[in-house]
């Protein structure tokens, strides 16, 4: 694996053509889990993607579109259209020195314009490089339920908080707000087109979708066991490699 701290030379001499390109967030996490928390889980997954494909790491994009999170000071946001002009401009970057093939990853469900018809239009603009937004739906459905895991993953819950307990057990703090059953609680709120609340403040007041209290770093350590290996398999096989 190679990173911004390697040389131009030692990257240029290991013939290495593909790169792996992290894009995370920061955004309120409810009252005991970092603003960096999507960045923190996106760039362990990116580099355990680098290091197995020997390619190129670059540094990750740590804003990513949150807008429903900026009604709780700390959150920064993109607009669609910068995190597409960033985004242009890094792979533009990444084609013109010669990487043919390039993973976009990225955890945070909020950057909707990773999944969108902007993808393959960008595709289109470097026929010379394969573009791919890694899909890791079946790697995390497959650690979800291998960690124990029972309630439906929303935002700063059970899962995430084991996630960074396993990653960063310094940054989870000991005041959890918990706010379960949240897709029971959104009946009537103001919702985006896949079910996620506008303002999260308007449906919980402490930021949590979510029993953040629940979380351990002994079932983050059993899904991270279990999720890097499927991710690992299911991008090889979804870029060719």
């Amino acid at each position: 694996m190679f990173t911004w701290e390697n040389t131009w030379k030692e990257i240029e001499d290991s013939d290495t053509t593909i790169a792996v390109v992290p894009i995370g967030s920061t955004e309120q996490h409810g009252t005991n889990l970092p603003l960096a928390s999507d960045s923190i889980i996106t760039a362990r997954v990116a580099e355990a993607l680098a290091d197995s494909l020997n390619a190129y790491l670059t540094p990750i994009i740590p804003i990513g579109t949150s807008p429903e999170h900026m009604s709780f000071r700390g959150t920064l946001t993109l607009t669609d259209d910068t995190l597409k002009a960033v985004l242009t401009d890094i792979i533009h970057s990444l084609t013109k020195s010669g990487f043919k093939t390039i993973i976009v990853v990225s955890l945070h469900g909020g950057n909707y314009v990773l999944w969108s018809y902007f993808i393959s239009q960008l595709g289109k603009q470097f026929p010379n490089a394969s573009l791919l937004v890694a899909d890791l739906q079946h790697a995390w459905d497959e650690a979800y339920k291998g960690a124990g895991f029972t309630t439906p993953s929303m935002h700063a819950d059970e899962c995430e908080a084991s996630l960074i307990a396993s990653l960063r057990s310094d940054l989870v703090g000991p005041h959890a707000i918990d706010f379960p059953n949240p897709k029971d609680q959104l009946k009537g709120a103001r919702l985006d087109p896949v079910g996620f609340p506008l303002d999260v403040r308007e449906v919980s007041p402490w930021g949590a979708l979510g029993e953040p209290s629940k979380g351990s770093r002994e079932k983050g350590d059993l899904f991270w066991e279990v999720f890097l290996r499927i991710a690992v398999q299911d991008v090889r096989r979804q870029a060719g490699l």
